[in-house]
């Protein structure tokens, strides 16, 4: 591989360029620029025009990928004849950026032709700035160096593309056996990190470093726009019931309902009894006058989040696994749909509505019949690459423990859970199992036991709350969230346990006492599941806007 080509691997490419007419559009001026964007940090420079590269190439040995713009009855072309590509190699370009698109251009000089010239006459590298992977693939049998993605959305072909095209530079990669230049809308520091985790050799950025006008304007339109706006109905598929209802942008919950979910009867009477659900509420809604935005879905469930799909489900929901859900609930509904995992959900109430609000890192964690979560991290939830993100269930905090529903053994679940919440109190009481009464039956009784202050039941909530703090501290340790909220109807009412809580975990992480982890019960209510399956509708609206 080229030494020039290895000096931008993993690093930015700026291109420092003016549109005609612009202010800019001064050989002083982009020079000042590009001496700004080198000091920054770049690691090599886009330049237009033999001019601008000779004047920069006096200021830097940096890389320089030079082009050469030519335009004829109004279309731009990008070095589309070797004599413009001569031009900016003895200007002293390093690489040069031709057009390889398969648009017409009747006066210029076939590119695969170009290709051949430029390597053997200007002994230099070709990059091949293509629209869609067909062109890409051609550029590199062809010769080219590297393929980059700059004119994906420039062509008429492509024309319909909105923003950075993640699927064109995952093929790119996959099928071009060249480097791949991830270059054309990407916008922020975040698109370029991932562009290169997803394997693009280098990423080439212009107009969000280089063009005030360009990024002015973007403020603009973004101010003057009125906020989004609407309603989304919502849906929280639980083992016992389904809940409906109609939620704002301000977390509002209205015509709230709930169906049996039936679930002992499988796949089909779940997915009726959601469709049920779905079904009263767009009819409520359209009856007061308002058309739903979208629909958002909260279930039991590890959520594929690629598709929707229920990649995994307890025995709570029987047969739920497997289930295309976003699928069933566009087919039927035809709104855009979004669906989550019930404690993914509950974390994104939290993020939107609830205590997290403007809270950027933080953890919520779930506690019932077994334990879940969500993490918020940089202000997003993490997902997972199969919806088992914040699974904290199954993490261990003992060595070979307590056996775990999962097949594992000493996973905080098999410590904090109703079935441990009930064999930690019949250890202490001696009390006998009573095969005539439910779990749920019997923690509910502890429970109250302990909110009326049996010291038998507290002593309960206390080793509980010291199995969570163990795994709590953990995540502090791994995670370092402002705050973690806990929540789940194991420990509503329990103001103290959340405090026993932290209490342990400041014993447990490092620089506790500096670090002062907050550890707090969630303020949520009964609504939570709709309102973060809400949420995730707003947030994909607000994406698209």
């Amino acid at each position: 591989m080229s030494a020039i080509m290895n000096r931008i691997k993993g690093k930015l490419v700026v291109s420092c360029q003016a549109y005609p007419g612009d202010p800019l559009e001064d050989t002083e001026t982009i020079r000042r620029i590009a001496s700004a964007a080198v000091r920054g940090g770049a690691a090599g420079l886009r330049l237009n025009g033999a001019k601008d590269i000779a004047a920069i190439r006096r200021d830097t040995g940096l890389p320089i990928i030079g082009i050469n713009k030519k335009y004829w009855n109004d279309q731009l072309r990008i070095t589309p004849d070797f004599a413009s590509a001569a031009e900016v190699a003895h200007a002293g370009a390093d690489i040069i950026a031709l057009d390889c698109t398969n648009r017409a251009w009747p006066t210029g000089d076939p590119w695969q032709e170009m290709i051949a010239r430029i390597h053997s006459e200007l002994k230099l590298l070709v990059m091949a700035d293509i629209a869609t992977l067909a062109e890409g693939l051609e550029a590199a049998a062809a010769g080219a160096d590297m393929v980059g993605m700059t004119l994906n959305g420039y062509t008429e072909e492509t024309s319909s593309s909105r923003g950075f095209s993640w699927p064109l530079l995952h093929d790119l990669v996959k099928q071009a056996n060249r480097p791949v230049i991830a270059e054309g809308h990407i916008s922020t520091p975040d698109e370029a990190r991932r562009a290169i985790a997803r394997g693009a050799w280098s990423v080439v950025v212009g107009s969000a470093i280089t063009r005030p006008g360009v990024i002015t304007a973007g403020f603009v339109r973004a101010m003057e726009r009125p906020a989004p706006s609407g309603f989304a109905v919502a849906i929280d598929i639980g083992s016992t019931y389904i809940k409906s209802g109609l939620v704002d942008r301000a977390g509002e919950v209205s015509l709230a309902d709930r169906f049996l979910t039936r679930a002992s009867e499988g796949r089909d009477a779940i997915a009726s009894g959601a469709s049920l659900a779905i079904q009263s509420a767009l009819t409520l809604a359209r009856e007061k006058g308002i058309d739903p935005i979208g629909l958002g879905i909260a279930t039991g469930g590890a959520i594929d989040a690629r598709d929707g799909t229920v990649f995994g489900a307890t025995d709570n929901l029987p047969g739920w696994a497997g289930f295309d859900l976003r699928g069933f609930a566009v087919d039927r509904f035809h709104l855009p749909t979004c669906v989550n995992n019930d404690a993914h959900a509950a974390a994104l109430a939290e993020l939107h509505f609830g205590m997290a609000r403007g809270v950027s890192d933080f953890v919520a964690i779930t506690i019932g019949t077994g334990v879940g979560g969500g993490i918020v991290s940089g202000g997003k939830l993490m997902r997972g690459r199969l919806g088992f993100a914040g699974s904290f269930g199954h993490h261990t905090i003992r060595f070979d423990g307590r056996p775990c529903n999962c097949g594992r053994r000493g996973c905080l679940e098999a410590y904090v859970s109703t079935a441990s919440l009930i064999h930690e109190y019949r250890e202490l009481s001696g009390q006998p199992p009573d095969p005539n009464v439910e779990d749920a039956e019997s923690a509910l009784k502890i429970s109250q036991l302990a909110s009326a202050g049996d010291p038998c039941a507290l002593e309960v909530y206390r080793i509980l709350a010291g199995y969570l703090g163990e795994a709590a501290a953990n995540l502090f340790n791994i995670l370092d969230p402002e705050i973690v909220l806990i929540s789940g109807g194991l420990v509503e009412g329990h103001p103290h346990f959340a405090a026993q809580v932290q209490e342990r975990v400041t014993e447990l992480i490092h620089f506790g006492a500096k670090r002062k982890p907050r550890i707090q019960m969630s303020a949520a209510g009964q609504f939570t599941g709709l309102q973060g399956a809400a949420a995730s509708v707003f947030e994909a609206q607000e994406a698209l806007y």
